[in-house]
């Protein structure tokens, strides 16, 4: 079997394997569990470690959560050569996240230039109430020698 030439082959892998694939994804619990030309769903659940002072789930596990499927969407459309950053995320919060329960962050491809991308991602529960949504903008870059 060949290695993967696009961000959509090594995300179909990993959802078919449930793995996170990076180490932020590792740290915050997210693994792939689908992908798509432009779409991704990562599944996460929070525990301890994402609790704020409070004991109440922290904001910025959600924004993780969103920021990397609305990335990760862009990736499946990109060739291994390009890169991409999130230039803004802008999110809407709903719902507080419960910790030890299980959330599905999808993220999609709004529309792409040859240089930014606008994603789309949310959060929701299994019965798919939504608990936060957010939308992001992307750099692209295709890798070039300086």
């Amino acid at each position: 079997m060949s290695a993967p030439a696009t961000g959509l082959e090594i995300m179909q892998a990993l959802a078919a394997r449930r793995s996170s694939g990076s180490p932020i994804g590792e740290t915050m619990g997210l693994i792939a569990v689908a992908a798509a030309q432009g779409e991704v769903t990562l599944e996460a659940t929070p525990d301890q470690r994402h609790l704020n002072p409070a004991g109440a789930v922290h904001g910025g596990f959600a924004a993780t959560c969103l920021d990397g499927a609305a990335a990760l969407a862009l990736f499946t459309t990109l060739s291994l050569e390009a890169s991409y950053s999130t230039v803004d995320l802008n999110v809407k919060y709903l719902r507080p996240l419960q910790p030890g329960q299980t959330y599905q962050s999808r993220g999609w491809l709004v529309e792409r230039t040859r240089s930014l991308a606008v994603c789309d991602a949310d959060i929701r529960d299994a019965d798919g109430k939504l608990y936060a949504r957010a939308s992001a903008t992307l750099m692209v870059r295709a890798n070039e020698a300086h």
